[in-house]
């Protein structure tokens, strides 16, 4: 079977679409299929992806008339779109080609496809509108995808202290609002080693920040860029600072308790689920410095709540959202031949 997915990243739109299709891609790819990744940022794509699969480079994120010739050239199986611009006419233009799923956070425009993707925790509490038929709705974290090795760890058990001794800071690929230093500072008081991650997309003005802010406080700071072994840190972590964004699922998963803050609009409902579910201790969108303290002071404090959180994270993401897509849409895939 022939995959194309269609999605971008980058250092100005986030990593989050190509990080979460590149974990259905090697789904694919270890099934021996054949994946193609058709975006308007190749050389991140070949950067964050699998290396196995073939990129095709596109002119636009909302025009689809290149992307179609290529479809009505090449003749896949199955289209994934995981793009905010492919709005509903885009759709229905692939569709009329290709059986179809689309990955969306929101209900930002009628759907036309197949199947319809949204793993985040508030999904099913969304209201869609359909173009043609319905699609096949897979909603809620058991449709999270997840890297394999995110996966791996989710079967085991997290190590645990009832005082906790290490920390991660992971903000996003680019930390577009670079909150990374000012969440370093936050640890001042701490006695926590913290590992501050660079993401790929920061740029050496931002690397040089996070590590000056490092050099300046007391705890033991190490700042590592784009680590092989993030996900590995991730299930050592006693306490997490990240984004609300799709490393959150990683972080829940995984049974790390999460201080996180919002730093886009998409990121919002996430945090808001979160902390309407009490699953995390969240950061209100801008606040500095105190909202992390506060927040990583209470996981210190409160060793019951750090465990409540653990458990609750591994009960609600348990790592197979991955193997529950690549199942749907190979079924699509066969519905439609």
């Amino acid at each position: 079977m022939h995959l194309t997915i269609r999605a971008d990243g980058g250092g100005k739109i986030g990593y989050g679409h190509l990080v979460r299709t590149a974990a259905i891609a090697r789904e694919f790819l270890d099934e021996d299929h054949t994946v193609t990744y058709a975006t308007t940022t190749p050389e991140t794509a070949e950067e964050v992806c699998p290396g196995e699969v073939e990129v095709t480079p596109l002119a636009s994120r909302s025009n689809p008339s290149t992307f179609l010739e290529w479809i009505q050239l090449n003749q896949p199986d199955a289209v994934l779109i995981d793009a905010y611009p492919a709005d509903t006419e885009y759709q229905q233009r692939i569709r009329e080609h290709a059986p179809l799923a689309v990955y969306i956070d929101d209900a930002r425009y009628p759907i036309c496809a197949d199947i319809l993707i949204n793993g985040n925790l508030y999904a099913s509490e969304l209201t869609y509108d359909f173009v043609g038929n319905p699609p096949k709705q897979l909603l809620g974290p058991d449709f999270v995808p997840l890297r394999e090795e995110v996966r791996l760890l989710a079967d085991q058990d997290p190590p645990w202290r009832d005082s906790p001794r290490r920390a991660l800071i992971t903000m996003g690929g680019s930390d577009i609002q670079n909150r990374t230093p000012t969440v370093i500072r936050s640890f001042e008081e701490f006695n926590l080693h913290v590992d501050a991650i660079v993401g790929p997309g920061f740029s050496e003005q931002q690397e040089r920040a996070v590590r000056a802010a490092a050099e300046a406080v007391t705890p033991d700071v190490s700042v590592s860029r784009d680590p092989e072994n993030l996900v590995e840190r991730m299930f050592q972590a006693d306490i997490a600072v990240s984004t609300a964004s799709s490393t959150t699922y990683e972080l829940l998963a995984v049974g790390t308790p999460i201080v996180c803050q919002p730093v886009a609009e998409n990121q919002q409902m996430i945090a808001e689920t979160l902390e309407n579910r009490d699953m995390a201790s969240v950061v209100n969108a801008g606040e500095e410095n105190p909202g992390f303290r506060r927040s990583i002071d209470r996981y210190i404090s409160d060793t019951s709540l750090r465990k409540r959180y653990s458990e609750a994270g591994r009960k609600l993401v348990d790592g197979y959202g991955t193997e529950r897509i690549y199942a749907e849409v190979i079924s699509m895939a066969q519905d439609r031949t």
